[in-house]
């Protein structure tokens, strides 16, 4: 498994690796070529005390010694380094002087041979004849050699240690100060622009890599930076021709919706004045007047409050509550006598709306609901709670994967901390007609509507969305056509101001 370390160690580490590697070869290289030395030098002094004892040996020989090798044995104690003298019958064929191996090496990294044979030509006799040519074999032992040799190796050893500690240091503080610091500072800096500041820059040195490094991100910085801001004035200037779209969809449909009744109140009025017709037929014009007029007076009504639902942030209202008390409202009128009504309510906590909208908004979602089951049908009302739960307006903020779990930079990014808990959630839903796929989009528009002309004003869904939005709520539809509607309002929890908010049971839409 690859585990990740950090760039200090992972350079301590590949220098240490190389310094040990290429020192270790220098040191293995040096003690074999001072171990060939030591063998030379003691090959060397072997061969120069064999030559002193095969002098003393023919000095015995001119004296007239029947055997001058026991004769200097006898009479002589030779060194502890001389273990063997022998007189050999024969001088073996090859060089004048041969050194020879004696024993097993010694143990350790630089093994030698402590022990050697030198076996040297000697003349022995005079005469007219001359003398008989002999060997002379002479083993020579260097105790102090396997001491010299251990102690070059412990020298070696440290000396390698002490170089790998000084490159180590050396290279490390060399990497810190190129590498590891400038990378910190850019690391130091990418995190500050991540939280927003995106005037910050990092360090630019074009004499090295990560000075180049700091080049090209201070160069995505800067692309980063105009790209947010032509993207904030392409959302102002979609925004700018929106609300210009908005105004002009909204002033046609006042036109229009405003404009029948005025001209039935206009035809009335011009009627009256031409014909003076009797009393009867006269209260019944101003009657039709006065019901214009108030088709008027609902539709200005209905704009103003969409235009200005006030938040009030202090509103409660109990959803069980309230949901019974709509039905019971509703259902003595004659457009439910052939509705079946079902509550299922959930165990919730107060919703954060005053009582009075969030019952204008059930209104007007029931009695949609009802209008699109001509024949009758079912209409099912649910309440449940919905956790987690977001607001609508918080759902731009998004986690970046360096974030560490648990943290909440929101407050950083442009959300707002305390807004993320529960949500309290009601459901609509009815067995009618449903919503062509094609019409989902707009059923939320101004002055929208699929009713037959003189049924409605195309503001009630209008008129909801706003309430609810205004409370920092939401609104959904879901349908098929043929298969009925559902439509969700989910509204934030009365007195939760914390992110955990309260725990329930997650409703169908949750």
């Amino acid at each position: 498994m690859k585990k990740d370390i950090s760039v200090r160690a992972g350079v301590v580490l590949q220098l240490t690796l190389i310094a040990v590697g290429s020192l270790s070869l220098l040191a293995l290289f040096s003690l074999r070529v001072i171990g060939i030395t030591l063998e030379r030098r003691h090959a060397e002094a072997a061969v120069s005390v064999a030559e002193v004892v095969r002098q003393a040996v023919l000095a015995g020989s001119e004296e007239g010694m029947p055997d001058p090798v026991g004769r200097i044995l006898s009479v002589t104690r030779l060194p502890p380094y001389i273990q063997e003298v022998q007189l050999l019958p024969e001088m073996p064929p090859g060089s004048d002087v041969r050194v020879t191996p004696a024993g097993e090496r010694t143990a350790g990294l630089l093994p030698i041979h402590s022990t050697v044979d030198v076996t040297l030509p000697l003349v022995v006799g005079s005469g007219e004849g001359g003398g008989s040519v002999r060997g002379l074999r002479v083993r020579f032992h260097s105790p102090g050699i396997e001491r010299e040799a251990n102690n070059l190796v412990r020298v070696a050893a440290l000396l390698v240690g002490a170089d790998v500690i000084a490159l180590v240091a050396f290279g490390f503080f060399l990497m810190d100060r190129s590498v590891i610091r400038p990378v910190r500072r850019l690391a130091a800096v990418s995190e500050k622009i991540a939280s927003g500041a995106l005037d910050l820059r990092a360090e630019e040195s074009p004499a090295n890599e990560v000075g180049q490094l700091g080049a090209s991100f201070n160069r995505m910085v800067a692309a980063i930076s105009e790209a947010q801001e032509s993207a904030r004035t392409a959302r102002e200037e979609a925004f700018r021709s929106e609300k210009l779209a908005t105004v002009g969809r909204l002033a046609a449909g006042v036109a229009h919706e405003v404009g029948n009744p005025l001209m039935a109140v206009r035809g009335y009025a011009e009627y009256l004045r031409k014909n003076r017709p009797p009393g009867e037929e006269q209260d019944e014009c101003l009657d039709k007047i006065l019901a214009e007029t108030r088709k008027i007076e609902a539709i200005v009504r209905g704009l103003l409050s969409a235009a200005s639902p006030e938040r009030q942030a202090d509103g409660r209202a109990d959803v069980n509550e309230v949901l019974r008390e709509t039905v019971e409202i509703l259902s003595f009128r004659k457009m439910f006598r052939d509705v079946e009504v079902r509550v299922e309510q959930g165990e919730v906590p107060p919703a954060r709306i005053p009582e009075e909208r969030f019952r204008q908004v059930l209104l007007n979602l029931m009695i949609n609901a009802v209008d699109a089951m001509e024949e009758g049908g079912t209409l099912v009302l649910r309440s449940f709670s919905v956790d987690p739960w977001s607001p609508p307006l918080l759902r731009g903020v998004r986690r970046r994967l360096s974030d560490p779990a648990g943290a909440d930079f929101s407050h950083l990014r442009g959300g707002a901390p305390g807004e993320f808990g529960a949500g309290v959630g009601v459901s609509v839903e009815d067995t009618g007609r449903g919503i062509p796929r094609a019409d989902l989009p707009g059923i939320f528009d101004p002055f929208f509507t699929s009713k037959e002309p003189g049924k409605g004003t195309g503001l009630g869904l209008y008129l909801s969305r706003a309430i609810v939005e205004a409370a920092g709520g939401e609104i959904r539809c879901e349908s098929e056509e043929g298969e009925g509607a559902r439509f969700t309002v989910i509204l934030p929890v009365a007195g939760i101001a914390a992110a955990g908010g309260t725990r329930g049971k997650e409703g169908p839409d949750g």
